[in-house]
């Protein structure tokens, strides 16, 4: 008991310092059963749900994504991420974000503000030729204002033809600075889908892999392999850890840092136990052996 609980307040306290905070996510499957796709049709690509948008005229094309009413946003940099793959786009076409604030007063008109992915590169960059997935960021600044927006709205632009695939969407906020957010997106060491790969491999893989093992250790099995594999566990969540907070330390995304924390956390509080049980498991069924070797003998 002591130790879940110490658990769970360390990973409390992780995720209280986390700079992105996820506030939604958008998923264009559900929001076509719900009627509220705008533009678009959603589409299987990649073994992955998405959004398609195809440009078939050589005149510009601008599609409404998303409509975001009263986003629940409490700091002052936020943004939409997410991944985008496209296919023979002519031109430099962009993802853009509009965020629409309410007039300062009444009868005033409202504040319109927008973000576009223009850049030569990296997250915020330009839609232009082919690319395969990578990922995308709309981030926005509101310092200055203690005002929130009243609904955020997701385009995008197409100058002439080609085709556009945009992957689910998530709302996220940032405790620290724009820049700190831009640049934590164009250096990950890997993309949120890949961590969901890596999470339900590896987990998937561990877990088969001790249960394994707990079942050799029952029947008295391959000893040295079992306590091998263990340590080479515990070696594991060391590494894991280890590399969780420097992940930390150098404002890697969320889903960098949280996926090698929580291994880590998970591997340090539970193989050792367990490599102590199936030690004395070993011990008592050697015992057993030599009891009934000399009664034998006897």
């Amino acid at each position: 008991m002591n130790k879940t609980l110490i658990l769970g307040l360390y990973l409390g306290c992780v995720a209280g310092c986390a700079g992105q905070q996820t506030l939604a996510e958008y998923d264009w499957g559900k929001l076509a059963d719900a009627g509220q796709s705008l533009g678009g049709k959603p589409a299987t690509v990649d073994g992955r749900l998405a959004l398609k948008l195809s440009n078939t005229n050589d005149t510009p094309l601008q599609v409404q994504l998303l409509k975001i009413i009263q986003p629940p946003i409490s700091k002052k940099v936020y943004a939409i991420t997410g991944e985008i793959r496209y296919e023979g786009v002519r031109g430099d076409g962009y993802l853009e974000m509009w965020n629409c604030y309410p007039p300062s007063k009444p009868g005033e008109m409202e504040g319109r503000y927008f973000s576009r992915t223009l850049g030569e590169s990296g997250p915020m960059g330009r839609i232009s030729g082919t690319s395969s997935w990578r990922a995308l960021t709309l981030p926005f600044d509101r310092t200055g204002t203690t005002a929130t927006p009243a609904r955020l709205e997701i385009n995008v632009f197409l100058p002439a033809q080609g085709t556009v695939y945009v992957g689910p969407l998530k709302l996220v906020e940032y405790a620290g600075s724009l820049v700190d957010a831009v640049t934590s997106q164009a250096n990950a060491w890997w993309s949120d889908r890949q961590a969901g790969l890596i999470g339900g491999i590896g987990g998937a893989t561990i877990g088969c892999l001790a249960s394994l093992l707990a079942l050799m250790a029952s029947r008295g099995l391959a000893r040295s392999f079992v306590l091998g594999m263990l340590q080479a566990l515990l070696g594991l969540g060391a590494v894991s850890f280890v590399a969780g907070i420097v992940a930390l330390c150098v404002k890697q995304p969320y889903g960098v840092w949280m996926p090698l924390l929580l291994a880590g956390v998970l591997l340090l509080a539970i193989i050792p136990h367990r490599l102590r049980q199936i030690q004395r498991q070993y011990a008592d069924l050697e015992l057993r052996r030599m009891s009934s070797v000399d009664i034998v003998r006897g």
